[in-house]
């Protein structure tokens, strides 16, 4: 249990470290908190070990995402303790970092595609025309779309980081 209580507070104090400074101690223990109950429920009933605490940490994702959804949630003076959730855009999800870490993997991974998936269709496109087997802009003209949606959804996520 030492090893995976240093690697959840290394992980705490590296989220921590993306806070201001008159956050940061009660952020770095919430954190841990947090993150050792997360390791004991991954664990499912048997005794966590450093496997449950990669996991867990790999799911939450990079530290400076989790510091900035902490601070956020923690600035709406609205909230009390029993109904702070995490911020995505103006809504506060009521939902456990680990859920959010999980949103947005699936979002960067949707946006990967669309990305792959734009440059395809403009290559394939751009051949296709010069060889003459189409003669049609769609492919090219779809491509361009997927890239725009793909580039507007990462400054959406960048900007909400930020």
């Amino acid at each position: 249990m030492m090893v995976i209580n240093r690697k959840v507070e290394r992980y705490a104090r590296e989220v921590s470290s993306f806070l201001p400074s008159r956050d940061r101690a009660e952020a770095e223990h919430e954190i841990t908190e947090m993150l050792l109950d997360l390791v004991r429920d991954h664990a499912g009933g048997k005794e966590p070990d450093i496997l449950d605490a990669r996991a867990v940490i790999d799911e939450l994702g990079d530290p400076e995402i989790m510091a900035m959804s902490w601070l956020e949630a923690r600035e709406d003076s609205g909230l009390n303790e029993e109904q702070s959730g995490f911020r995505i855009g103006g809504t506060v999800l009521n939902t456990s970092p680990l859920m959010l870490a999980r949103m947005n993997k699936a979002v960067s991974v949707m946006l990967m595609v669309f990305t792959v998936l734009a440059v395809l269709f403009v290559g394939l496109g751009i051949v296709a025309l010069g060889t003459h087997t189409i003669n049609t802009f769609l492919p090219i003209f779809l491509g361009c779309v997927l890239g725009l949606v793909s580039i507007a959804g990462r400054s959406v996520i960048t900007r909400q980081i930020s």
